[in-house]
């Protein structure tokens, strides 16, 4: 029995260490901080939209290696906050964009609709994958005081939690 105990806690220590995704933390920095390579990539990409402020974010991976990402938090005139996550490089990573309740596209309206009808929208994000082309939609419910989240692709099927990519982050 106390070997079937040892190793179950040796299996789960295992799992939870290889089910792990890397974790960015991040501080505000001012635009001189930020590498030329990245500016020039927010310029080229979303030079119509105002940069109200930058972060810089700092991460070791599962194998030990540090990764550093910056993210400009933008603004185009009375659109909701979007943002852009960069390599040190300057290669663009993803690109987030909020929505409202009311301007949720309308390809997801009929699933949220009938899945979901006693939950209500309270906003969304749409997540643009630069290197893999692919885009998610993560859409924000509330019934009742627990907030959930429902995942689709751009084709407005519902994707699982779990295959969505590990190194983006949708929260």
């Amino acid at each position: 029995m106390k070997r079937i105990v040892i190793l179950s806690l040796v299996s789960l220590a295992f799992f939870a260490a290889i089910g792990q995704t890397t974790k960015f933390e991040g501080s505000i920095v001012s635009a001189e901080e930020i590498p030329e390579a990245v500016l020039s990539s927010q310029q080229a990409n979303f030079g119509d939209k105002k940069v109200i402020r930058w972060k810089r974010q700092e991460s070791t991976g599962r194998k030990g290696n540090s990764f550093t990402r910056y993210v400009s938090f933008m603004k185009e005139g009375k659109r909701p906050l979007s943002n852009a996550r960069y390599s040190a490089e300057g290669e663009i990573l993803y690109y987030s964009e909020y929505y409202g309740p009311k301007t949720i596209p309308g390809l997801l309206r009929p699933d949220l609709e009938e899945n979901f009808s006693g939950s209500k929208v309270t906003g969304g994000v749409h997540i643009k994958l630069y290197k893999t082309k692919k885009e998610y939609y993560r859409i924000r419910l509330k019934k009742g005081s627990i907030v959930s989240y429902v995942y689709y692709d751009k084709n407005g099927g519902q994707v699982d939690r779990n295959q969505l990519p590990s190194d983006v982050d949708f929260q």
